[in-house]
Order: structure tokens, then C-alpha cells, then sequence
């Protein structure tokens, strides 16, 4: 089967190499309107598809998407894949219609107001790492569709961002799971409290340990629950009959257990804390020597700190 997936990269690579071919792989610059000379950013990949002695099938679009971030390493590029094609047919890339009510029109929303009041009102430190859980959790999301392992991985991390500093047990696991059991408002979506102990060790020992640990991928059963609008699917890895949640039913409940421990602190109007400028002002600080004696807003170049 021949295989093309169109794709963008970061990096423009120089038009004096013309077509690589790396193996079984092609890369060959596709024209692009606008793109200032010399080079283009958008690519064809090529490769054959071929089902050895012995296999039953082939995941062409796994194949591309491994070899890609290889790509991506060996050239120290961003790459983003637009579309892929088998034998002239179209496939659609990261499973999007599993994930299309991510992109519907919010009829309603929380009350934002009494939110951030409340957040305001949180300690310095949670409050710093409540903004960490925020920025995983986004990059998750985007993730979702495209990457569904690192998705998973990091939607566990940014529960772990405050149940590690928060939660009660004695691992990050039994913190993790205490976590979530504490301040979910909502657990209709599993039939008891036991059921949700197992379903949430098995994310952490499988989704996030097995990631970490083992560079394991998630089953596939995550995209079927997803696809099928489930909270997990029965299914059979490593010879043994396990429930794999679906990474839809995880995102709402990592997001529904932030948003909860949010509304746990009670509203004080005396104590507001703007944490979203102190915490930013943190951010691209560097602390070095000065080689002479500057004065206050003074502009400061390389030249008036030593470096090394």
C-alpha cells in the first residue's frame, strides 16, 4: 500500500537537498503560496506499506505518526500532520470525530466571578500549582485526538500537580486516588466507591506508571470507549481482563475535580491575593551579577553582567 502524509514543519529545510530519502522513507517539499524563498514548510511523506510473512495487518497511519517524531527529534522541528492517504484514499488523522463536542458552542457558563474570587483567596503555593494543573491540563486537551498516550499521561499529571501537595496517603498513588474521590461533586458515572478505586489504579498504574516507567502506549480500547461514548471498555491486555477508561470520561474528570477543589475554599472578600500577576512575574526572571553598580531602570545588556 503506498502511503502520503502532508505535513507541516517548524523549520524550513534548505531546498539544496531536494527529495531525502531516509530508508523506505521520502520527504519531498511541497510548493507553498506565500512562503518567502528559498524553501518550503510543508512536506510529502512517502513510504510503502507493505504486510510481512506472518502479520495479519498493518497500522500505516501509526507507522507515519512514529516515524514523524522521529523526524521531529533528528531535526529539532515542530511537525504537524494535516492529512494522510492509502492507496489515493483519505484517512481521517487523530480520530477526530471521537473528540468534535470539544468544539461545539458553550451555551453556559459558571459563574466566573465567584471562581476567580476564590482563587484569589488561595495560599501562594496551591495557587501556584493550581495554575500548573491548568497549564497540563490544556496542553492535554490539545492533545486529545492526536496523541491520546501523552494526553492521558498528562491529564494524570495535572491531577498530581496538587494531589501530591495536597492529597492524603501513603504513595503518590493513594494521593492521587484521594484526590479525586475528595472533591469530584459528581461520581453517578461509576456504581461505587470501590469500583472508582479500581478504574483510578488502573489509570495510574497502566496509563501514567506504564508510560513513565515502560514507554508503554495506551490500548486502544481508550479511542473504542471514546468513539462509542463510554466510561471504559472490557478488554484483554498482557493476558489479563481489564477495564480501560475512556480518555473523554478521564478529561471530565480531571477537569470536574480541579473546577472542584476550586469551589472548596470558601469566598473572603478581605483576602484576594492577585496571584495571576505575582505568579506571571515569575516568569523569564534570571538572576546574575552585575559587574558594576546600576541604577534603578536602567537598561541592561550582556555587557553589564558577567555571564560566565
Amino acid at each position: 500500500m503506498e502511503v502520503k502524509v502532508l505535513f507541516q514543519t517548524s523549520r524550513r529545510i534548505h531546498p539544496k537537498f531536494g527529495m531525502l530519502s531516509v530508508g523506505k522513507y521520502s520527504v519531498e517539499p511541497v510548493p507553498t503560496i506565500g512562503a518567502p524563498p528559498p524553501a518550503s514548510n510543508r512536506y510529502l511523506l512517502r513510504f510503502e506499506d507493505e504486510i510481512r510473512e506472518g502479520e495479519f495487518g498493518s497500522q500505516p497511519q501509526a507507522e507515519a505518526t512514529l516515524f514523524l517524531a522521529y523526524l521531529s527529534l533528528i531535526l529539532g522541528s515542530r511537525l504537524h500532520i494535516e492529512s494522510l492517504m492509502v492507496n489515493s484514499v483519505n484517512i481521517s488523522i487523530g480520530q477526530a470525530v471521537a473528540y468534535q463536542n470539544y468544539q461545539v458552542i458553550i451555551e453556559e457558563l459558571p459563574d466566573l466571578e465567584s471562581l476567580v474570587a476564590k482563587f484569589k483567596g488561595k495560599d501562594a503555593e496551591v495557587a501556584r500549582q493550581f495554575l500548573r494543573a491548568c497549564e497540563v491540563y490544556r496542553a492535554a486537551l490539545n492533545l486529545m485526538g492526536e496523541n491520546n498516550t501523552l494526553s492521558f499521561f498528562l491529564f494524570t499529571t495535572a491531577i498530581e500537580c496538587l494531589s501530591n501537595k495536597v492529597g492524603k496517603g501513603a504513595s503518590y498513588r493513594a494521593k492521587f486516588i484521594d484526590f479525586i474521590l475528595h472533591y469530584l461533586p459528581d461520581k453517578s458515572s461509576l456504581p461505587s466507591e470501590q469500583d472508582w478505586k479500581k478504574l483510578l489504579q488502573e489509570i495510574y498504574d497502566r496509563h501514567r506508571s506504564g508510560f513513565t516507567h515502560g514507554g508503554k502506549e495506551i490500548p486502544e480500547a481508550v479511542s473504542l470507549a471514546d468513539r462509542l461514548n463510554r466510561v471504559y471498555v472490557r478488554n484483554v491486555v498482557d493476558g489479563k481482563e481489564v477495564r480501560t477508561p475512556g480518555l473523554k470520561w478521564f478529561e471530565s474528570i480531571v477537569r470536574g475535580t480541579l473546577i472542584g477543589f476550586l469551589n472548596s475554599a470558601e469566598h473572603d472578600s478581605e483576602q484576594q491575593t492577585d496571584h495571576f500577576k505575582n505568579i506571571s512575574l515569575e516568569y523569564g526572571r534570571v538572576m546574575v551579577k552585575a559587574k558594576r553598580d546600576l541604577q534603578a531602570l536602567t537598561v541592561v545588556t550582556e555587557k553589564d553582567v558577567d555571564l560566565g
